[in-house]
């Protein structure tokens, strides 16, 4: 069987349960997943899933290959792997994995000029807080943060960048007629700090949840409350300033990291050299060293 593509789709979908989540993860429409799987079952003679209300679920056919395709892509993968590793050219596929906020606030420029300066190198630039999985090829680079005193898996090889730090942050203009009761603004997972509570503020008991870091910084700006941003977003922003007595805290480390197969390509080293060079002199900044902020207040 040569249909690496519809083998990933099928596991997919096996996986996420639906042809949404497989269309997700694979970065595809939905009509493109149904297609693939529909082409494989023809392929195989026999149906794979079960429509459910639910989602799709495997049948006994589709049990019992599983393993064997989970096998094969992994070996497509490999052999993929090795074959990208071989190329020493300037040109052709690279895929990079960051945050969003990195994107925009630390690299954009760097990325920017890379781009001009290698032309034929088809940069693919995927702005997501989701750990991509480097040995199924998601990506060739990845710009990390691993929370904690935690560290990337031993299959990947990499370097730590730099601390990662968050504070609190208010609307710079917080004195100037707006609601002296503030909300707690929080992301996904995240919790109302139960060791620390901002002096001479009255905070809402009822938290404001958001998906997404984006319009929690805008709910921020607007005076709704007190949110953990970033230090290197928070501090550049001239509509916020951390709440006074507020700790920063460094919650975890940036790494760069790429796969042992594919780290000696010679495009994954130059974007890699590019990246570390940049976060070299913006490290101050994501640490939230208050002297490099100011500096940068003062630019803006």
């Amino acid at each position: 069987m040569d249909h690496w593509d519809e083998l990933r789709m099928f596991l997919a979908v096996a996986k996420g349960g639906t042809v949404r989540a497989a269309a997700e993860q694979l970065n595809l429409n939905h009509a493109t997943v149904l297609r693939g799987v529909a082409r494989l079952e023809q392929r195989l003679k026999t149906k794979l899933f079960e429509k459910m209300p639910s989602g799709y679920r495997l049948t006994s056919a589709g049990a019992d290959i599983v393993d064997l395709a989970v096998q094969m892509s992994e070996a497509s993968t490999k052999i993929e792997g090795r074959i990208f590793a071989r190329d020493q050219s300037v040109s052709g596929p690279l895929r990079l994995t960051l945050p969003v906020s990195f994107a925009t606030d630390l690299l954009m420029e760097t990325l920017t000029e890379f781009r001009s300066t290698y032309p034929d190198i088809a940069l693919e630039i995927i702005g997501t807080g989701t750990v991509a999985n480097l040995s199924n090829r998601e990506a060739d680079v990845a710009l990390r943060v691993v929370l904690g005193k935690g560290s990337p898996p031993e299959s990947l090889y990499g370097s730590k960048l730099c601390g990662f730090h968050t504070a609190f942050y208010e609307s710079s203009n917080r004195h100037d007629g707006f609601s002296s009761s503030l909300a707690w603004l929080l992301g996904p997972g995240e919790v109302a700090p139960s060791d620390w509570v901002p002096d001479e503020i009255e905070m809402a008991a009822t938290p404001v949840l958001f998906s997404e870091m984006r319009s929690r910084l805008q709910a921020t700006r607007a005076g709704m409350g007190i949110t953990s941003l970033p230090c290197f977003v928070g501090d550049a922003d001239l509509s916020l300033s951390r709440v006074a007595g507020s700790p920063v805290v460094q919650t975890g480390d940036v790494w760069l990291l790429t796969h042992s197969d594919t780290r000696q390509t010679l495009r994954v080293r130059l974007l890699c050299e590019r990246i570390r060079d940049t976060m070299r002199t913006v490290s101050a900044r994501v640490e939230g060293h208050t002297d490099e902020s100011a500096k940068l207040r003062r630019h803006n």
